[in-house]
């Protein structure tokens, strides 16, 4: 979870908050309903309180928005804004927003909750033709070079070998993995090929279907693909937009999806690749075709799993509780606001917990995401 420092480390990055006060001046009119969902410690709430809002109702699960009352009241604006400490699927609001603000986004726009959170939002908390900043990110890829990354996986691919051991099955898992550049952001001279745009999220209408681009990479200078990067360019609104693409140094970092061997290229050679994610950023999968050589590879090659677990994640799997989860249940049932987290961890100590501070920590988690 973000820290007060990671929120303020992103309200430094001054590419990125000069295009969102930019955005926030021009959407929001005098009289506006914001919606700010992930304000964090509430930079974007603060901004749209002064640009006019009439209120502005600021949600996060994070409890770095707790400070934003007091913020507010240093800004002169503590009677705009509403701090709501939950997840925006939960919230209800006495009234539909005129602006929703957002940045749910992390290395790549696909990220857990993002997408359906606005879905979400658009159907019960924003009026028909409400504004959404940002509107649309475009997802674009190109062929990188960056020995450092390579390196790296090379590295953690081959060290068993320093002991005469082998690790093929790690070497492979390695190699079907996301990446971010945060060890050795990438620069321009980085990237061999042009860069193509294989997906756009319109968040006024995107409904969380997976998304899949063919795009034809023509590489501009001999070196050695190393893999694919992804960045994105994001559009706050029309005529206001930003990369994250390297040469950019943001809040954001870029993706790293590397090929199984680094391959030789030359300037005129043309890649074919394809990029499918699923809306979570769960699943990703890349096929390249360059210089002979043709790869599929995907993040589910990347994961250590079981046929065990997989059956779980099917939806005709008939779940039955287990010991963890019949505790879960008779906890949660006596949540009857009589009992005390003393009390209901001392009932869980003759079911199977080792000890009583076990206990307690089952029941406070429980408390946190359950209890009001």
């Amino acid at each position: 979870m973000y820290t007060v420092f990671d929120y303020g480390r992103m309200a430094a990055d001054r590419v990125r908050m000069d295009a969102y006060a930019r955005a926030i001046a021009r959407t929001v009119k005098p009289g506006s309903i914001v919606l700010d969902i992930g304000a964090g410690t509430g930079i974007f709430s603060l901004l749209a309180a002064k640009a006019g809002a009439k209120r502005v109702h600021a949600v996060d699960i994070n409890p770095a928005v707790l400070l934003l009352s007091d913020l507010a009241k240093e800004n002169g604006v503590e009677d705009l804004i509403n701090v709501h400490h939950e997840s925006s699927l939960e919230l209800d609001l006495p009234e539909r927003a005129d602006v929703a603000i957002s940045d749910l986004r992390g290395t790549t726009p696909l990220l857990e909750h993002h997408v359906r959170i606005l879905k979400d939002a658009r159907a019960r908390l924003l009026k028909p033709d409400a504004a959404l900043v940002p509107a649309r990110d475009r997802l674009v890829v190109a062929l990188v070079e960056s020995d450092t990354l390579w390196n790296r996986l090379v590295g953690a691919a081959t060290c068993f070998g320093e002991y005469g051991l082998t690790a093929h099955a790690t070497e492979s898992a390695i190699h079907n993995a996301m990446y971010t550049d945060s060890s050795s952001p990438l620069v321009l001279s980085d990237v061999l090929t042009n860069e193509e745009p294989w997906a756009t999220l319109e968040y006024g209408a995107f409904d969380g279907t997976v998304l899949e681009g063919t795009v034809e990479l023509c590489v501009h200078r001999g070196g050695f693909a190393h893999g694919l990067g992804v960045w994105f360019h994001a559009t706050l609104v029309d005529g206001i937009s930003y990369s994250t693409g390297p040469g950019h140094e943001l809040a954001y970092r870029r993706a790293f999806f590397p090929l199984p061997s680094a391959i030789t290229v030359r300037a005129g050679d043309v890649a074919r690749v394809t990029v499918r994610a699923d809306p979570t950023g769960e699943r990703w999968a890349w096929d390249t075709e360059i210089s002979g050589h043709r790869f599929r590879q995907a993040t589910f090659l990347g994961m250590a799993t079981s046929p065990e677990v997989l059956l779980k994640s099917s939806t005709s799997y008939q779940p039955t509780l287990s010991p963890r989860g019949q505790r879960a249940r008779d906890v949660l049932g006596s949540f009857d606001g009589g009992r005390t987290v003393g009390e209901l961890a001392d009932g869980l100590v003759p079911s199977g917990v080792r000890s009583r501070d076990l206990a307690i920590e089952e029941v406070r988690d429980l408390v946190k995401r359950f209890a009001r």
